[in-house]
């Protein structure tokens, strides 16, 4: 009974008082901790780590989630952008739900691939699209699903970019796909799963920097062309992030391109991961400006504010 007294008293207090409670238990412990006590300090540091994770979300979302913003729309085109920020009710959950593209093997989530389809409507014909990383295709589908419904985006094509090196370390693991040797190119599989959307794709293999397999391939570059949205599943470290942006942003229109960011909500992950760095990239590009974030998977959308 006492434990649950007390068990409901720390769920009644704020989530800023938790964590203020957790690092004082933590400091006091630590003070007389012995080498026995190791394995309850690695305890305590889990959960105010986690607590600081949960604390930040909401900080983000109070900050930032319900703001109009200038967005560099032509009056009448469409209405300002709106931020929304892990909220239980967004626009793109509101939409029905799809599932022929379920039947690829893939690594978004359901509320991911709603995000897709509902931000290709977003688009104003201002530039072209690119997606860097589409593994076989399951984000591709959505995306294209979501532009089709978009009358700026009729007679234009999705550029899509990868390497397509076979990882089989971690791409075995992932929903019932052939089974590949590592290293193996696996361009044929991708397009074995696009095969209805073909047409309405540019696909370029290639690297954005030497990694793990596809040292003999160019590098990717780019014609110049405007471009209007990017979705970027290439890698989270700075190192890979750094160099797409090298690539493409001096084509980014300001106060209009998007970035939607596939592995952003990587760096909540508990335990941490060393190459979860994409959190990094943005926050030392000031010109990024947060404006969706979901609630169920790892996109987070910017919007370019980089000088004109």
């Amino acid at each position: 009974m006492k434990r649950l007294i007390k068990t409901a008293l720390l769920r009644s207090l704020s989530l800023r008082t938790q964590v203020r409670l957790a690092y004082a238990l933590l400091n006091n412990v630590t003070a007389s901790a012995s080498r026995d006590d190791a394995h309850l300090l690695e305890w305590l540091f889990a959960k105010v780590d986690l607590q600081q994770v949960l604390l930040e979300d909401r900080i983000r979302q109070i900050k930032f989630s319900g703001r109009v913003i200038a967005d560099g729309a032509a009056p009448g085109v469409r209405p300002p952008l709106q931020t929304c920020l892990m909220e239980d009710t967004s626009p793109w959950t509101q939409q029905a739900r799809i599932s022929d593209a379920n039947a690829i093997p893939g690594m978004i989530s359901e509320e991911e691939g709603q995000y897709y389809e509902y931000i290709g409507r977003l688009y104003r014909g201002h530039g072209e699209v690119i997606e860097l990383g589409p593994w076989l295709g399951k984000s591709t589908r959505h995306i294209i699903r979501g532009l089709d419904k978009n009358p700026e985006f009729l007679g234009r094509q999705l550029h899509v970019f990868d390497d397509f090196v076979w990882r089989s370390s971690w791409m075995n693991r992932h929903g019932d796909c052939e089974q590949l040797p590592d290293h193996a190119d696996f361009h044929h599989l991708f397009e074995k799963y696009v095969h209805g959307i073909r047409q309405r794709l540019a696909v370029t293999r290639g690297k954005i920097v030497d990694y793990d397999g596809n040292e003999d391939l160019a590098q990717i570059d780019w014609s110049g062309a405007p471009i209007e949205i990017m979705y970027v599943d290439c890698g989270r470290t700075l190192q890979v992030n750094e160099a797409w942006y090298r690539i493409f942003s001096p084509s980014l229109i300001p106060d209009i391109s998007l970035l939607i960011m596939q592995d952003w909500r990587t760096h909540r992950e508990r335990p941490r991961l060393s190459y979860n760095e994409t959190h990094w990239f943005t926050a030392a590009h000031p010109e990024l400006e947060i404006v969706h974030e979901v609630k169920d998977g790892g996109i987070a959308t910017f919007l370019y504010r980089g000088k004109r």
